[in-house]
């Protein structure tokens, strides 16, 4: 959907502002500045909540962006800009954090060198494809069709996060460790004795 996004800008510059392309310059501007902002505080946020949950929050924070984007109004779309500026970076934080913390040090280099193109390669094709989208249908249904696809990913990316945990059981030092623990504490009482 990044690709998509990244299509239509001049015509949300053109069409939708009414604005010279050159004003698609201060539209980068401000996805850039919502991109360092959301850069200082990623490390504390992702201490307070798991990989996933941060990438869907990026995603919806992109996905609304996007769709804001259909409203005529420059202090509207620079908002939304600076939502998808924020929203973008999320996944790749998280998703090369998640790569960090996952995988053995020795591999860390190759597994962060092959995670990079599905992360990557789906917006070279997506800006292709998005430039063709725009010569047959509006940049504002276009700009729909992504928010709303980025909306349901970001709902997928937390259910598949609520069904992972679910099917790992407990957390450790959860109720069930805390039985387990008590009973192998019983045993070996028995067979002290």
């Amino acid at each position: 959907m990044a690709g998509l996004n990244g299509a239509s800008v001049y015509a949300v510059a053109d069409a939708g502002l009414q604005r010279p392309p050159a004003f698609a310059g201060v539209l980068y501007v401000v996805q850039g500045i919502g991109s360092v902002v959301i850069g200082l505080f990623a490390g504390a946020l992702l201490r307070r909540m798991p990989e996933r949950v941060f990438a869907a929050a990026g995603i919806m924070l992109f996905a609304m962006g996007v769709a804001l984007r259909v409203v005529p109004s420059v202090p509207v779309v620079l908002l939304a800009r600076a939502m998808i500026g924020a929203g973008l970076p999320c996944v790749l934080i998280a998703a090369l954090t998640a790569v960090q913390r996952e995988t053995p040090g020795q591999l860390v280099g190759r597994v962060a060198a092959t995670v990079n193109t599905p992360l990557f390669a789906p917006n070279a094709i997506a800006l292709a494809a998005g430039a063709v989208l725009l010569a047959l249908v509006d940049h504002c249904a276009l700009l729909l069709a992504a928010g709303t696809a980025a909306a349901i990913a970001a709902v997928g990316c937390l259910l598949g996060s609520r069904a992972r945990t679910q099917a790992a059981g407990p957390a450790p030092g959860g109720s069930a460790r805390v039985e387990d623990s008590d009973t192998e504490r019983t045993e070996t009482a028995h067979e002290s004795r």
